[in-house]
């Protein structure tokens, strides 16, 4: 399906403790089930500190029966110190690198479901799959009021736009089931309602991308035939395009 975007409302919410404004864009023809935000970071200073606080916080566990806790606790911590030497490397640097790109565009888009549609944010693979260096399966996971798991993917380039590049590791990710695979984690801390809906493969996904451009409106548009693609597929119940750009 071919769609001609156009941007006729904006509703823009402002964080000043995470340095971002998140814009959920509603477009011509919009299918309700492929939604849109835009995040546009502006203090890079606050944001690597609200993500530093986010990784270090470990009230997900508390929750946990006492088996889980002792299978999370050890990676938790230390995928979170790796983290904490990341975003303060940035700071230092007053710059964006890699691997802080690529965090701050999976938990910034996390951030923008949160604020924006009302998700909850669960703690980010890394924490509970051990994956640095390795490519096991999606980036992050949120719980949607209507308790569906939404799987998210996240690319980060400081020249590209690489939102083609997140749509198809999601595509090829669906392909390998690797959605599937996560529910020996996702089970201890998600709702049973998602879980059973995840078990029926009923899910969505997050496609969210570093946006490097003057007209993201055009980026989005790019985007949006691929996350057709998905929906008329039946590969999943509702797709989020999520672009982070930052903006000094």
């Amino acid at each position: 399906m071919n769609s001609q975007p156009m941007t006729i409302s904006s509703i823009v919410l402002t964080d000043e403790d995470w340095g971002c404004d998140f814009d959920a864009l509603t477009f011509s023809g919009e299918s309700k089930n492929i939604k849109l935000c835009h995040v546009k970071v502006s203090d890079l200073k606050k944001i690597a500190l609200k993500l530093t606080q986010r990784v270090l916080d470990t009230s997900w566990m508390t929750s946990l029966d006492v088996g889980p806790q002792n299978a999370y606790s050890f990676t938790a911590a230390e995928t979170a110190q790796i983290l904490v030497n990341i975003f303060n490397e940035a700071v230092g640097k007053n710059d964006i690198v890699l691997e802080f790109g690529e965090i701050m565009v999976s938990m910034g888009a996390g951030r923008a479901l949160e604020t924006s549609f009302q998700h909850k944010p669960l703690p980010i693979a890394e924490l509970w799959k051990p994956q640095k260096k390795q490519n096991e399966g999606f980036d992050f996971h949120t719980c949607c009021a209507s308790e569906l798991l939404n799987f998210g993917e996240a690319k980060f380039s400081s020249i590209t736009n690489p939102h083609g590049n997140a749509l198809g590791q999601i595509i090829e990710f669906i392909d390998q089931e690797k959605h599937l695979r996560d529910y020996v984690h996702l089970v201890n801390f998600s709702s049973p309602k998602s879980i059973e809906n995840l078990n029926s493969k009923v899910f969505g996904v997050v496609a969210a991308f570093s946006i490097n451009s003057k007209k993201p409106i055009d980026i989005f548009q790019n985007a949006l035939a691929k996350a057709y693609e998905l929906i008329e597929s039946g590969s999943a119940a509702v797709v989020y395009l999520v672009g982070v750009s930052y903006e000094s």
